[in-house]
């Protein structure tokens, strides 16, 4: 199966965006930190509303009198500078894939040099396995044995799909506008 970039990108949050910004991507995330989309809306709206839980969650301590808001934006892409870049393009959750997301969630930042990533969406039990996997659960850490029962544990079958920009020059000249939509008419 070859590249297809997807031109019309979702993403959810619970914050307004006027502008990408790269650098307010949480760290340790599946592909690094930078700026996650997905390529369907339901998937947008389930990282919403999981951000707007986990808000709500921690609200009575740190977010004092700061109201959140669960958005969804619908994102152009630059098409033809998209086919320029340096690409890593996973197809499915395989053992290359588990290996890149072992290592961006270790090492934290953006540990790689691609300007775009597309690849499988690690789901909500992703870090219950990771957790597992780290506390040798699943054998010992690093070996074949325990990655491969991590990776069934993540149930790759039922993962999206997400694009990743870790660069602001990149996603400053990949996405071509981006607007907010209304969520609860999907």
């Amino acid at each position: 199966m070859s590249l297809q970039i997807i031109e019309t990108l979702y993403h959810g949050t619970i914050s307004q965006i006027q502008t990408i910004d790269v650098t307010k991507g949480r760290d340790n995330k599946d592909f690094g930190k930078g700026f996650y989309m997905a390529t369907t809306k339901k998937q947008a709206i389930g990282m919403m509303h999981k951000k707007y839980t986990e808000i709500q969650n921690r609200i009575k301590n740190k977010y004092q009198g700061r109201i959140f808001t669960e958005r969804l934006y619908e994102i152009q892409i630059d098409f033809d500078y998209a086919e320029k870049l340096n690409i890593k393009h996973f197809e499915q959750a395989d053992m290359e894939w588990l290996n890149f997301v072992l290592t961006c969630r270790e090492q934290g930042g953006t540990p790689h040099n691609y300007d775009l990533v597309i690849g499988p969406t690690a789901d909500d039990n992703t870090l219950i396995c990771l957790r597992a996997y780290w506390q040798e659960f699943y054998g010992k850490v690093g070996t074949e044995e325990s990655k491969e029962i991590l990776l069934k544990n993540l149930e790759p079958e039922n993962l999206g799909i997400q694009y990743f920009i870790g660069k602001q020059h990149i996603a400053d000249k990949l996405i071509k506008n981006f607007h907010e939509i209304d969520w609860r008419r999907i």
